[in-house]
């Protein structure tokens, strides 16, 4: 975990608004009921330690432009994990009705799992990450999200999440997917330049986390980036903007 937990945030934050981004849409098709399908490849139990900093953004809330992520959190000493979020952010937007596919290689993580949920319909996977996300995508309907959020540790997990980022793109399907900005690892550049979006990386003293959104998720960044700044700041850091290097490509940002 980064400083006070600031990569707790950091992702949420920016989770929120790209899933109310794409979800919002869908409340026009002409349905009585429309479903949510939200895929997470490492889910977690759904419950994370509240992070130390969280009590300084939320009393400057009324400072920051987009709700999603403060609406989500409830009230409460549990503070949610992503696919809980997810089905907070979902359930806000009444006429949804949602789904999960939640993975964790843990048993005993996805055991406390089903303990925790708190609406929709959850399906629980225990595999190797990229197994379960083909073997999610090869069934219907596809994702309306997948959020990918690798080990830190897991040195498999750069390349696994650039394969999977450029096979969302190229099916269409709204993706995030977490990375390590830390000076004393890799930089994620050639990751960057090959699936072609900007990292959104948050960087500070014991701080370096990377966010990546695709598929149609890239929509919101413009929206969000104020938002990002500011947000960076409270956490006692600052936003890093990493730009694909590329000669004569147009690139989404």
């Amino acid at each position: 975990m980064d400083a006070d937990g600031a990569d707790i945030i950091w992702n949420q934050f920016i989770l929120g608004a790209a899933l109310a981004r794409i979800a919002r849409p869908l409340l026009e098709r002409d349905e009585d009921e429309i479903r949510f399908c939200y895929a997470d490849t490492h889910s977690g139990s759904g419950r994370v330690p509240a992070p130390h900093c969280l009590d300084r953004v939320l009393a400057r809330r009324g400072e920051f432009s987009s709700s999603a992520w403060f609406d989500a959190l409830g009230a409460g000493s549990h503070h949610p994990g992503s696919w809980v979020l997810a089905a907070r952010v979902a359930g806000a937007l009444r006429k949804l009705a949602f789904e999960a596919d939640i993975n964790d290689l843990d048993g005993a993580v996805i055991e406390a799992a089903k303990g925790h949920r708190e609406g929709g319909w959850t399906r629980f996977w225990s595999h190797d990450w990229f197994t379960f996300l083909r073997n999610r995508l090869a069934m219907e309907p596809r994702p309306n999200f997948v959020f990918i959020d690798p080990p830190p540790d897991d040195p498999r997990g750069p390349g696994y999440a650039m394969d999977a980022a450029i096979l969302l793109d190229t099916l269409g399907i709204p993706y995030l997917v977490t990375y390590s900005a830390r000076s004393e690892t890799s930089p994620p550049q050639d990751a960057i330049d090959e699936i072609g979006r900007s990292g959104l990386e948050l960087h500070g003293a014991g701080m370096g986390r990377g966010v990546l959104l695709g598929g149609g998720a890239e929509t919101v960044v413009l929206d969000i980036l104020t938002d990002l700044r500011h947000l960076a700041g409270l956490l006692g850091g600052e936003l890093l903007v990493r730009l694909p290097r590329a000669i004569g490509d147009d690139y989404c940002i």
